[in-house]
């Protein structure tokens, strides 16, 4: 079986000229947790994750990843000075980050795999790189993405329908 027989075509991709807030927003609406990032020609120039935002939070709020509804609900639980600063700084960091371009936090060395290659060979490499998706190319243009999950689905379907279970 091939890449090509169960990449998923329609990718949701991000612009290396968005902004963090363009991506965080189709996180939200897409309800997914990353995507490639793409030059004018298609071409995978980067990858963001919800990885890379929240390694970026956590470098730039004392190594702590802190949501801000826990933040605030001590905040208003208490007033001490400490949380104020730490809500504040929280503020600070999260509108940083919305205004950065994506590519400040994107990863830059995306591994890629072509719509011809063996899924065996593309499950092997997801579990040894501990990736969950990978960008599929053809002629270095993003042509889809395939993930974890569809190399699993593909399996089980492939063993289902074989007979071996009655």
């Amino acid at each position: 079986m091939r890449v090509r027989d169960v990449m998923i075509q329609d990718v949701y991709v991000a612009h290396k000229d968005d902004l963090v807030h363009d991506v965080l927003r189709k996180f939200s609406n897409l309800r997914i947790s990353g995507m490639p990032i793409v030059d004018h020609g298609y071409r995978v120039v980067g990858y963001i994750s919800d990885g890379d935002i929240m390694r970026f939070l956590g470098k730039h709020t004392n190594n702590v990843i802190l949501s801000y509804s826990t933040i605030c609900t001590y905040y208003y639980a208490e007033s001490l000075d400490a949380q104020i600063d730490q809500v504040d700084q929280f503020k600070q960091n999260a509108f940083s980050l919305f205004e950065k371009n994506v590519m400040q936090l994107a990863t830059k060395k995306v591994i890629t795999v072509k719509e011809d290659d063996d899924l065996v060979d593309v499950a092997e490499l997801l579990s040894r790189r501990k990736i969950k998706k990978v960008p599929v190319v053809k002629d270095g243009v993003l042509v889809g993405i395939v993930s974890r999950g569809d190399v699993v689905r593909a399996v089980v379907q492939a063993y289902l329908s074989s007979g071996a279970v009655s």
